[in-house]
């Protein structure tokens, strides 16, 4: 474990604030004492400045005092931990409000839920989207859900083309200050309008859940202690009107200012478009705070990936940190290189203590360079938080805060502390959107029966449908959670699965139609062969999470062909059958499939999907691995299924998503060839 330095050079400098201002202040006081004493009593202009500058500085003295009795980040500078301790206080005690009326909204939540809808009703009542499904006399959730169809995207779609072209009170009364871009898997990623409402809720769920995180789940954690934050800037866009346009999780001016304060990474990092270039400065100027508090990562997959390339560069890290310099072989803009650099200082001590814990293994590392961290902020979608616990963040537990999407804001707060290896449960936020419930069985009937928020039970899973301040009513945005329990009064719920999605590794969600048009695609160009099925998973569900060399996040395909019987002989038939299934070891005796026709998978997945072929030209998601599986190998899969779940014969259908390390092995067992 690195060295104990519990005073730090801004603790000790604090104490010295403390002690000086407590002296002044004393000095005030007995100079206002005197004063009152030889004017008899009486109150003067001059003693009552006197005292109230006293009040004042006692007050700063205490502050100051605080400060210097908490764990402060090395990088901090005197003006920025003043400024983080009182924003951060003013916070907690806003928090007062907030818990308050989720208390409350917790307590009726249908009563709660019929209020937002008439306040979302009122507000759009007079746009033509109000004016078309009369919002102005629906004054009910019973009697809107009679009114408005259930929807998803391409209900929307014209209007909000219009909208992005500058017409104005279409579907928001209020233009909205940006668009957010889903990822798209045929060219465009869908358009949702973001309202001022909208973001509002965000940066105050974030914040709150921060909040939460830090005062009631790991005290201990100073309020002065910087996080980790992993940010790419995206790539900039805009609307035809302007308007700008792109991930939700994309920072304005403000925001980058507030975490330059909050989070280790500085101003100039967090405007890199590189990820290559953003990650290194990152875990660079992070690894120069041994205090470092908790990380910040919106994917387990993209701390995973960070944290392999960290497992790459340390020496170069290293390097730059002992000499103070920022690696010359990063593609930084001159002016950002002058700003980075003006913050680097050569600490060769800290390299020295990072080397040595390097050169140990990378096994439990993060506590080991960073022994006061408490926690992980990031939702593990893929399975990688379990190697993440087992592996780089051995020890540390992993939160996901909050609950939410592109389409709505906060849809609910985690309940379950934030407990290692613990699943994630969310309360929901009532207050912003209006939620409706698809049971799971109905998902794929025409018009489903919805039901509201008192109606559900647990145990029983639903498709979530919600109305928000965005402008989307009755939308179907693919999501399908689990009721696991009640507080008070109001569903606890787990995250299932996204309807119709199969990957997501860098949050590109690609689905299920998609990759099995590429999948078809791609085999009608295989010669003499027919598909019979696939599969695919993450590579987080491969053994030790795939290739260790790799660096970035893949996926994993398995595919099983047959001969097109109708180009074969007979005697090639039974010679092929004559050897079993078991005996088939190349695919080359029978099959004339090269490794250039496996490549043909990623090809396609780029010419077919937008966000898939962003993420492979930053080289954030490495080329997939494609494997062709023995014969019968999907039989012996279907056969495991079975005898492992409680599914029936008459109920099963074939996975194209691999959902455990168990089903992945069986299929790599009976792999046959490999695109490496």
């Amino acid at each position: 474990m690195l060295h104990s330095n519990i005073m730090s050079k801004l603790n000790i400098l604090f104490m010295t604030f403390s002690v000086v201002t407590l002296g002044i202040a004393t000095y005030l006081v007995s100079g206002m004492i005197g004063t009152i004493a030889g004017s008899n009593g009486k109150l003067t202009v001059q003693i009552v400045t006197s005292g109230s500058v006293s009040i004042v500085l006692l007050l700063i003295s205490a502050m100051f005092t605080h400060i210097a009795s908490l764990r402060i980040s090395t990088t901090h500078s005197i003006i920025s931990t003043i400024l983080v301790y009182l924003v951060m206080y003013a916070y907690q005690l806003k928090r007062i409000y907030t818990d308050k009326r989720l208390k409350q909204s917790w307590k009726d939540p249908r009563k709660f839920q019929e209020r937002t809808l008439q306040k979302l009703l009122a507000e759009n009542k007079d746009t033509e989207y109000g004016k078309r499904y009369d919002f102005g006399s629906t004054s009910s959730m019973a009697l809107f859900r009679e009114r408005h169809p259930l929807t998803t995207y391409e209900h929307y779609a014209g209007d909000i083309d219009r909208m992005t072209k500058g017409e104005c009170n279409v579907i928001l009364k209020r233009k909205p200050p940006r668009y957010g871009l889903t990822s798209g898997s045929t060219g465009k990623g869908k358009v949702i309008p973001i309202s001022k409402e909208s973001d509002v809720t965000l940066f105050e769920g974030i914040v709150y859940s921060m909040a939460v995180l830090r005062k009631d789940v790991f005290p201990q954690r100073s309020v002065l202690q910087k996080g980790l934050l992993f940010y790419t800037e995206p790539t900039p866009r805009v609307t035809p009107d302007g308007t700008s346009l792109g991930p939700v999780s994309r920072m304005d001016a403000d925001k980058k200012l507030f975490c330059a304060m909050v989070y280790s990474p500085p101003l100039a990092s967090l405007n890199e478009t590189d990820p290559v270039v953003a990650t290194y400065l990152d875990l660079l100027f992070s690894l120069k705070d041994r205090n470092l508090g908790y990380v910040m990562g919106r994917l387990t997959t993209a701390v995973f990936s960070a944290l392999r390339h960290l497992e790459k560069d340390w020496h170069k890290m290293v390097y730059d940190i002992e000499h103070g310099t920022i690696n010359s072989e990063l593609k930084v803009s001159e002016d950002a290189r002058t700003a980075l650099e003006a913050t680097m200082v050569p600490d060769k001590r800290r390299a020295d203590e990072l080397g040595h814990e390097f050169e140990k293994g990378f096994c439990g590392i993060m506590r080991r360079v960073w022994p006061y961290m408490h926690y992980i902020v990031a939702v593990d979608a893929t399975g990688y938080g379990d190697i993440l616990a087992e592996g780089y963040a051995k020890g540390i537990p992993i939160y996901s805060g909050f609950y939410s999407s592109t389409e709505l804001p906060i849809i609910g707060y985690e309940l379950n502390q934030g407990q290692l290896g613990g699943s994630h449960r969310y309360a929901f936020l009532l207050t912003s959107t209006v939620y409706e419930f698809i049971p799971e069985e109905d998902m794929f009937v025409q018009e489903p029966k919805t039901l509201f928020i008192d109606e559900i039970e647990v145990g029983k899973v639903y498709e979530l449908v919600g109305s928000c301040v965005n402008g989307l009513y009755r939308f179907r945005f693919g999501d399908v959670i689990k009721v696991v329990d009640f507080l008070d009064n109001c569903p606890v719920i787990e995250f299932q699965y996204r309807s119709g999605l199969v990957l997501n590794v860098r949050a590109e969600k690609m689905d299920s139609a998609t990759l099995h048009n590429v999948i078809t695609k791609v085999i009608s160009h295989w010669p003499k062969v027919t598909l019979v099925d696939y599969a695919c998973a993450e590579n987080c569900m491969l053994d030790g999470g795939g290739d260790q060399n790799e660096v970035n996040p893949y996926y994993v395909i398995f595919i099983e062909v047959d001969r097109d019987t109708c180009d074969q002989s007979i005697d090639e038939v039974d010679s092929a059958g004559d050897q079993g299934i078991d005996e088939v070891d190349s695919p080359r005796e029978l099959l004339d499939i090269s490794k250039q026709h496996l490549g043909m998978v990623d090809e396609v997945l780029c010419k077919t999907s937008f966000t898939y072929n962003s993420f492979r030209e930053k080289a954030e998601i490495a080329p997939p691995r494609v494997y062709l599986v023995k014969p019968g190998s999907f039989d012996k899969l279907n056969e495991f299924v079975m005898n492992n779940t409680t599914a029936s014969h008459n109920q099963f259908k074939n996975p194209r998503k691999l959902r455990s390390p168990e089903m992945v092995g069986l299929m790599m067992r009976n792999t046959i060839e490999c695109l490496e």
